[in-house]
């Protein structure tokens, strides 16, 4: 079916409505696009938009392999796995609206999202986001443009958040308890073939629970920047949605360093870093060990396991809000902070990680 916005999606005003970012055209022939503003560049766009690595691909028109693959690694294959799924949505939105997919403008945008909303089977807030977020990017790369703070947007996003509220995903949570109990029988010092690697998957999964972090926050972990204080070694957590402090140091080795000359924190047995997948990987191998059934819960499910233990133990509210860096309560209230199953008080305070 044909959406009932496709008018207003061709709509020809004339106005601009300026951002933080700079201007979004609100028409298709004031949409600018990056590698025509140029008058002297031989680049001609090749107009490929069958997927979003195409499109991608199209915006500079470049030939050459090695650059592509470049622009493909700058995304998580996760990440890449959302965005050609909502590209393929939008493309048919696209079609069937006769719209130019590479002209994105502010009403198409709308549009686009309004469509989301209203469609038959109705998609979640989350799902709705990501779309919004793959949009993003083509903008970025095409107009140097970033819409998400454009205040119709924020207006829009805001709208379909109170009229379809998130729900969480989780109703109860499992035992952190039992990874503990699971992580404390591991002697890697009895392990010398393995030392390394066991060394490297205990602390990773130590640190994510410790610091209520997401596997992209130890992703980007590295040592500049450390401050040494009277507390433990904290240090920069870069989250890839935003900005985010502190976090623990580990432990690696120089001669391994060496190999890749790398900053970061966590690195594997042969001097490269850990990516977001082999570290989700690393931590559901590890709760499946300790009993927890790895087909429900998730390797985001940690954040939300390690609060409620925390708050079950009498730890204040505004200090897990704070170690997690969630901006509402209602947010930690609604997602976080869960019952835990089989719960029985003490178990965090008489529990003992022991790291060799």
């Amino acid at each position: 079916m044909v959406s009932d916005y496709s008018s207003t999606s061709s709509s020809s005003s004339t106005s601009h409505v300026s951002s933080s970012s700079g201007y979004i055209p609100r028409s298709i022939d004031q949409t600018i696009s990056r590698v025509n503003t140029n008058p002297n560049s031989t680049t001609l766009e090749t107009r490929d938009y069958s997927t979003f690595q195409s499109h991608v691909k199209s915006i500079f028109g470049t030939q050459n392999s090695g650059t592509s693959e470049l622009l493909m690694k700058s995304w998580e294959q996760s990440t890449l796995k959302v965005y050609n799924s909502s590209y393929t949505r939008f493309l048919n939105f696209c079609t069937l609206n006769s719209l130019d997919p590479s002209s994105i403008t502010l009403v198409v945008f709308m549009d686009y999202l309004t469509h989301l909303f209203k469609i038959k089977h109705p998609l979640a807030f989350s799902t709705i986001n990501n779309h919004r977020s793959m949009l993003n990017q083509l903008l970025l790369l095409r107009n140097q443009t970033d819409i998400v703070n454009d205040p119709f947007i924020t207006r829009i996003m805001t709208g379909i958040h109170k009229l379809r509220p998130s729900s969480a995903k989780y109703k109860e949570i499992w035992d952190a308890n039992k990874v503990f109990k699971y992580l404390s029988t591991i002697k890697v010092l009895l392990l010398p073939k393995f030392t390394y690697t066991a060394l490297l998957n205990k602390t990773l999964v130590l640190c994510k629970m410790f610091g209520l972090a997401r596997s992209s926050d130890l992703v980007k972990w590295s040592f500049k920047g450390l401050n040494i204080t009277t507390d433990p070694i904290r240090g920069p957590v870069i989250n890839a949605k935003e900005q985010r402090k502190d976090g623990v140091l580990s432990i690696s080795t120089n001669e391994r360093r060496k190999k890749h000359q790398s900053d970061s924190v966590f690195i594997n047995n042969d001097g490269t870093p850990p990516h977001v997948n082999q570290i989700n990987e690393v931590e559901l191998s590890t709760l499946s060990k300790s009993g927890i059934d790895t087909t429900k819960f998730k390797s985001h499910s940690t954040r939300s396991a390690m609060a409620s233990l925390l708050l079950s133990n009498n730890v204040p509210f505004h200090v897990v809000k704070k170690m997690g860096r969630w901006k509402s309560n209602d947010t930690v209230d609604t997602f976080y902070d869960k019952r835990i199953i089989g719960e029985k008080s003490g178990g965090f305070l008489n529990n003992v990680v022991q790291l060799s």
